[in-house]
């Protein structure tokens, strides 16, 4: 574990979110801790708020803060899985699909909840939707949020594609050339900034707001040489991935997001939702891969409504 993390072993005050008054609601609690696989990983987790009802998502460092307003009347848990962001550092072969769905099993367990929402993120809106179907006694509700489309052929090639049309491969190529010189020899926190700086922009409706999420090469594991053999391992466990077959099985209620600019193209995440009575889709307009910070009003109102039991209001089901 990086020294970074180091500190974060305990549970921390409640940071207050609002100013405490008379006509305000309480603060909301903060508080982190490390979750101890099986496997023996530990994994780092954040909880905001202190509800019995409990909502976790994959990716606490893409997530920072973003979804801290959906936490009044309910506790939002995200986590890093094993060998991303705060959680522990390890070899490509201890990680593996099954593996990551362990890690989301032990943060459910560690928070000491019976049932869970889930919210995924971009390729765990994959992961998630498995875990769903694994463990249908464990998940009431489930958000996939620009998610990753329910099968890699054609959609896999097409997102990557997408992105690469979308990226500035002069100054790629000008960077790879410093990189080759040992500019950033000593520095690779600065080269994954460097690197995030080309590739970000193309995950985005206005490129110019990539700097809007949060800051993750302050973390070894994101550096990109450590992750690139870690998305090898993972993605040599998935294969030539299709879940529709599996779409029946999960039948409770899903809301699937989708920015309109998105990589992974519309009818690719129709698909989530083709055929199923209990699944529909939101499309949001002037956001990529990132709906919740390009268009957080938005898309947070549309999780929270969903949250409550309803749906929100410009769903559509696909026939």
């Amino acid at each position: 574990m990086h020294t970074r993390s180091a500190h974060i072993a305990h549970w921390f005050p409640a940071i207050a979110l609002f100013a405490c008054t008379a006509n305000e609601p309480r603060p909301l609690t903060i508080r982190e801790d490390y979750a101890v696989t099986p496997d023996s990983v530990r994994l780092y987790y954040r909880v905001a708020g202190d509800a019995d009802e409990t909502v976790i998502a994959p990716f606490a460092l893409f997530h920072g803060s973003a979804l801290d307003s959906l936490a009044r009347g309910r506790r939002i848990v995200t986590y890093d899985p094993r060998g991303r962001g705060r959680s522990d550092s390890l070899p490509p072969e201890r990680v593996s699909f099954d593996l990551l769905l362990g890690d989301l099993e032990t943060v459910r367990r560690a928070v000491g909840a019976e049932r869970v929402t889930i919210i995924g993120w971009s390729g765990g809106g994959m992961e998630t939707f498995v875990y769903a179907m694994r463990n249908p006694d464990r998940v009431t509700r489930l958000v996939q949020l620009a998610p990753v489309a329910p099968r890699f052929t054609p959609y896999g090639g097409v997102m990557m594609q997408d992105r690469a049309l979308r990226t500035d491969t002069v100054a790629l190529a000008a960077l790879r050339q410093r990189e080759a010189a040992g500019e950033f020899a000593s520095d690779r926190e600065g080269y994954c900034r460097a690197r995030r700086a080309i590739d970000s922009p193309a995950l985005f409706a206005d490129t110019s707001r990539w700097r809007i999420t949060p800051e993750v090469c302050v973390y070894p594991n994101e550096w990109p040489e450590r992750l690139a053999p870690m998305f090898g391992a993972l993605f040599a466990t998935l294969g030539d991935f299709d879940w529709r077959d599996s779409l029946p099985r999960v039948t409770i209620p899903r809301l699937v997001i989708h920015g309109a600019a998105d990589n992974t193209p519309l009818e690719g995440n129709r698909e989530w939702v083709r055929g199923q009575p209990n699944a529909r889709l939101v499309v949001i307009d002037g956001a990529g891969h990132w709906p919740h910070y390009e268009q957080p009003a938005r898309t947070l109102a549309a999780i929270a409504t969903f949250l409550a039991g309803a749906w929100p209001a410009d769903t559509v089901r696909a026939p």
